[in-house]
């Protein structure tokens, strides 16, 4: 984040209340002179007490159509619908934070849902999730409260604490059980204190993946085709 404004604004609020902070931003490649970027990231940058900027988690799976347009070539026709779609790069580490003696696994929006993707920060050495989350994009519809359950999912799945910030939706503490233990309420400007815990532990999950329910997906399908072949043999002979 190259705005002078903004930067001094976080690291304000870091330096004041001696802690570290996480700040969404648009992030541009290190070293990258201000003004000069070509590329631009949506990130989460990591903010230490004494106000300097040490690191950042710039988000690998974009929205389609939100924060990229797939296929530009193809759909030069409608440039003129897209032209105010987002034109952000993808990261390429899913590498926890290292914020003093805590290792951060960060994520943002709507990469909760890809449980695969999320479990990599875990495996990578991450104790404890945080999801910034921009749930503005979906209004008063129920899909804030179905984002929240996808996150707990991730949560349990890794065996990990979560601490989830949105602005519209719902922030709050969730333990490695999915419960929520700490939140407050939709659209309010306010602070939460928010206990949480860290842990190395490594569930099944985060160490294998989703190979687990590809297998019951494959015995499936060999099933049926197996029924089907035999039930064909069946209707033959009689």
């Amino acid at each position: 984040m190259s705005d002078p404004f903004f930067r001094d604004a976080i690291s304000n609020i870091a330096r004041q209340s001696d802690t570290w902070v996480i700040a969404g931003s648009v992030g541009t490649p290190v070293g990258m002179v201000p003004g000069s970027a070509s590329q631009y990231y949506n990130s989460g940058a990591l903010v230490s007490p004494s106000g300097q900027w040490v690191s950042r988690y710039d988000k690998i799976h974009l929205v389609p159509f939100g924060e990229y347009v797939p296929f530009r070539r193809l759909f030069f026709f409608a440039a003129g619908l897209t032209k105010e779609v987002g034109d952000f790069s993808r990261g390429t580490s899913r590498a926890p934070l290292d914020a003093g003696d805590e290792k951060l696994g960060i994520f943002i929006c709507y990469e909760s849902i890809f449980p695969d993707e999320i479990r990599q920060l875990s495996a990578n050495g991450a104790e404890v999730f945080v999801n910034i989350s921009n749930d503005g994009w979906y209004g008063d519809s129920g899909a804030y409260a179905q984002h929240l359950k996808q996150a707990r999912m991730r949560a349990v799945e890794n065996a990990r604490w979560l601490l989830r910030d949105t602005n519209t939706g719902v922030t709050a503490s969730i333990d490695p059980y999915g419960r929520v233990v700490a939140t407050v309420p939709r659209k309010v400007r306010t602070t939460l204190l928010a206990p949480y815990a860290l842990s190395n532990v490594t569930t099944f999950y985060t160490r294998h993946g989703d190979w687990f329910a590809y297998l019951c997906a494959i015995i499936s399908v060999v099933a049926l085709i197996t029924r089907f072949l035999f039930h064909s043999k069946v209707e033959r002979t009689s």
